[in-house]
């Protein structure tokens, strides 16, 4: 049996994919068909899973297609000719429109929204269990002495917002030692505690430097997320505010102090906000464990997965496959791949992405 991506090549092109009509580089609305036979009575919920995911699968190719073949020659005589089918484009978020078992046959219809993420909605949830380092403080000498406090301020303000955002999960706030010792014998890390994540949660990295220049005051400030398959996404903030004419002193009482404060975090709290919107809105990623148990994520319930997910594996290298989840915790997911041929090894260190399949 050739490898699946090339058996669903006939049924994704057969299957119905109507697109709802968007110009290239926008989200495509389409509705895609599926079919899947039951093998047994104890592949019932399986086979309308691989159904879901052929159709899922047609949908993705709606959003655009890259063909890519390979040929082997041998003294001029063709020995290998092979054509593989891939989709370009990514499933952001799709329903459930219908599913029909007649006989032995599953048919299911969706509706999915294939493409670039949209700038507005949210294509799928998952839930971000942050473990962060204490801020990096950095206050210069010249700066007004009330603009200590206020970074440390604005450093308890995102933790709090970290706290209260639905979408994320502060964890803790402890610092990451190297110590030469082994973290259990650490005296620091027994009494303060360590921000070292949990495989599949993320990590915080949090700087704040103020400095004066002149006339004026300046605040900026970096935070970088570091995900549990590696990626790190950034963002810096920069604000200024102007010393009046009084001179320093003048800031440490009255108005204008308040207004430089004002100034100098104007925004912030909802940008960060923004951040966490856009992050939490993606959908869950992991890279593939292969172990002696099989194959397996560190994410589960408490990241947003649910037994109706389905994991696909979709990189820059050609690849596009489909595995479903046989077991499921808070912090992992065991998997399989949806085609019986697939060799489990292929998957190790490969990322995924999940997606509700309606199950």
């Amino acid at each position: 049996m050739r490898r699946w991506v090339g058996a669903l090549l006939a049924l994704a092109l057969s299957a119905l994919a109507v697109p709802s009509g968007a110009s290239a580089g926008e989200a495509l609305r389409v509705e895609a068909v599926g079919n899947a036979y039951v093998a047994s009575a104890a592949d019932r919920d399986a086979a309308r899973r691989r159904a879901i995911a052929e159709a899922l699968f047609s949908a993705a190719l709606s959003g655009g297609a890259a063909l890519k073949g390979h040929t082997v020659m041998d003294k001029g005589r063709i020995t290998a000719d092979l054509a593989i089918l891939r989709p370009t484009g990514r499933i952001l978020s799709h329903e459930l429109v219908s599913a029909r078992l007649d006989g032995a046959l599953w048919t299911v219809r969706v509706s999915a929204l294939v493409g670039p993420a949209p700038e507005e909605g949210c294509g799928a949830r998952r839930r971000l269990i942050v473990s962060a380092t204490p801020p990096v403080i950095a206050v210069a000498p010249g700066a007004p002495a009330w603009a200590d406090p206020l970074a440390h301020r604005l450093a308890l303000d995102v933790a709090a917002l970290l706290r209260g955002h639905p979408g994320t999960q502060l964890d803790s706030v402890a610092p990451v030692f190297d110590a030469p010792v082994a973290a259990s014998l650490d005296y620091q890390a027994l009494t303060r505690g360590s921000s070292v994540p949990a495989p599949g949660d993320h990590r915080l990295a949090q700087s704040i430097a103020v400095e004066a220049r002149g006339k004026t005051v300046h605040l900026g400030m970096e935070l970088a997320f570091l995900g549990p398959d590696g990626r790190i996404d950034r963002r810096s903030f920069a604000r200024a505010a102007r010393v009046p004419g009084g001179g320093t002193l003048g800031y440490l009482t009255g108005s204008s102090r308040s207004a430089a404060e004002a100034a100098l975090t104007d925004g912030i709290l909802q940008e960060v906000r923004a951040m966490l919107d856009a992050l939490s809105c993606e959908a869950p990623e992991a890279r593939i464990v292969m172990s002696s148990n099989g194959l397996s994520v560190p994410i589960g319930t408490a990241h947003g997965l649910t037994r109706a997910s389905l994991a696909f594996v979709d990189d820059a290298g050609g690849n596009f496959d489909i595995l479903e989840i046989t077991q499921l915790g808070a912090r992992s997911a065991a998997l399989r791949p949806l085609d019986p041929t697939r060799a489990p090894g292929v998957y190790h260190g490969r990322r995924v992405y999940f997606l509700e399949a309606g199950l």
